[in-house]
């Protein structure tokens, strides 16, 4: 057995490993020739084969058919799992079922999209694929990229404007941003202008942990400044901030609108022509036919024009 880990993979045929696997099951030349279509002359050549290869009978006749030698059962604890992970692999490239399937997806997602279409999709993978696993990998939009090309994950879903030759996307949905504060407000009221937007305190989400946004940038366009009070990395908090003080946040619209369903705050148009964003999924070009692959994308594509 010391032999097999100085062998050159490249010169060997692998499907003296599927004769090996058959005739294991078979224990018998001639039947295992018929299990794989192959004639016994050409089956037994095989089996000379893998023994000049491995340099060990593997099998051994007896009465009762082929007896595998203490040699060949070590070979069949490692060889028959790797075969059956190559079968599913090369399986799933024809053929995807995702009511039987126990596939588990790795998906790219910010902490946005993640609040966005993780609820909707978890509810219809219990419908359409129960056995199905979701791995969600976080990062920035680098990170995220540079997981699609070593292949760590399916798909990535977030907002990508750089072209990459060798990448594939599609649009899922398209956002806008408004403004959030407590219905009781003492300055806001039913209509938000530009002047009591810039006289209140701003509580804003910053993932780059710094004090300044998008906002900020386009105020200082126009030589106006807002008073940010507080900046927080993520956003599960701010709803319960915006509840119990006066400060006011920018938020995306699909983000702030569940925030109301549960705290009483109140949403309003920005006095400001602050342009949203496009959220996508992207993919790469390896992927492209996956039969998996292809039905996640589908499922993700029907969630996102529901929300």
């Amino acid at each position: 057995m010391s032999d097999i880990h100085h062998i050159n993979l490249a010169s060997i045929d692998l499907n003296l490993l599927v004769v090996f696997d058959a005739l294991l099951a078979e224990q018998h030349v001639t039947r295992a020739g018929e299990r794989l279509g192959l004639s016994q002359p050409a089956t037994s050549n095989a089996l000379a084969r893998l023994r000049r290869l491995i340099n060990d009978d593997l099998f051994i006749r007896t009465a009762a058919g082929l007896r595998p030698t203490p040699t060949a059962l070590a070979l069949k604890q490692q060889l028959r799992p790797a075969l059956q992970q190559i079968q599913a692999a090369l399986l799933e490239q024809t053929t995807f079922d995702p009511a039987t399937s126990d596939r588990v997806f790795a998906i790219g997602m910010s902490d946005y999209v993640e609040f966005t279409l993780l609820p909707r999709l978890m509810r219809t993978l219990q419908t359409l694929a129960p056995q199905v696993s979701v791995q969600i990998r976080s990062g920035d939009r680098e990170k995220l990229l540079a997981l699609l090309d070593s292949g760590e994950i399916d798909l990535a879903c977030g907002v990508f404007p750089e072209k990459i030759a060798w990448h594939r996307q599609q649009q899922l949905f398209q956002e806008h941003y408004v403004c959030v504060c407590r219905r009781d407000h003492p300055v806001i009221g039913s209509v938000l202008s530009l002047e009591d937007y810039l006289a209140v305190s701003h509580l804003l989400v910053s993932v780059q942990e710094d004090r300044s946004g998008r906002v900020d940038k386009l105020l200082a366009a126009q030589n106006l400044k807002r008073h940010v009070a507080l900046s927080i990395p993520h956003f599960v908090t701010a709803p319960f901030i915006l509840a119990q003080t006066d400060l006011v946040a920018t938020l995306a619209h699909r983000i702030a609108s569940t925030f109301a369903q549960h705290q009483p705050l109140a949403l309003l148009p920005l006095p400001l022509p602050l342009t949203g964003f496009s959220v996508f999924m992207r993919w790469h070009q390896t992927t492209e036919t996956s039969p998996a692959c292809q039905w996640l994308r589908t499922v993700l594509l029907d969630i996102s024009r529901l929300i």
